[in-house]
């Protein structure tokens, strides 16, 4: 970890109780690794304090859905690679058949609109610049403009979070997941 973090009990009230409630949702091997997140986090209380509630509301209380907006965390996961953000689980709606159809988009598990928020994401989590017109054509076919712009929203803040793990060396070689091929993970394929 190349900057310091907070020790849980040093945490305020608040980020006490955010690290509390998160941290039976993440797998027990990678649990010391979202406790060092939590503590990294735990140096700007106040920031967290404003930024969470926005946040889990664009995540949890949004019109696409729980398991629309896992599948576009865990495609963004798979396109930055990072191990944590890949391992945890928020939603039962997602199971691991439908987090290894993800890489090539072509399961029987995804249905089209699935398919279209996949693509997607996969495109913004490794290389925006190959987003077209062609992904709003098809993200059209199935949402409204509100939540077009939720799933935009969404992506950027999980692609965010996901790049601070990354670059403040949180998740490494240490993580339990193999580094997987950036190509093979997240290359989508049409419908």
């Amino acid at each position: 970890m190349l900057v310091g973090t907070v020790a849980h009990k040093d945490l305020t009230p608040y980020m006490r109780n955010i690290a509390d409630d998160l941290y039976p949702k993440v797998d027990p091997a990678f649990l010391p690794h979202f406790q060092e997140y939590m503590g990294l986090l735990g140096n700007i209380p106040k920031h967290c304090e404003t930024f969470f509630p926005y946040y889990f509301s664009i995540w949890f209380d949004n019109k696409l859905g729980p398991r629309i907006t896992e599948l576009a965390r865990l495609a963004i996961a798979q396109g930055t690679q990072c191990q944590l953000c890949q391992a945890v689980r928020y939603t039962p709606e997602v199971g691991e058949q439908d987090i290894t159809a993800i890489p090539g988009v072509d399961s029987k598990t995804l249905n089209d609109k699935e398919r279209a928020v996949v693509r997607f994401a996969t495109a913004f989590g490794n290389n925006h610049h190959e987003i077209n017109e062609g992904h709003f054509v098809e993200l059209k076919k199935h949402f409204t403009d509100e939540q077009i712009t939720e799933l935009l929203m969404w992506s950027a803040m999980a692609l965010g979070l996901g790049r601070i793990l990354k670059v403040t060396q949180l998740v490494s070689e240490t993580c339990p997941l193999p580094e997987p091929s950036a190509v093979e993970w997240t290359k989508s394929k049409a419908a």
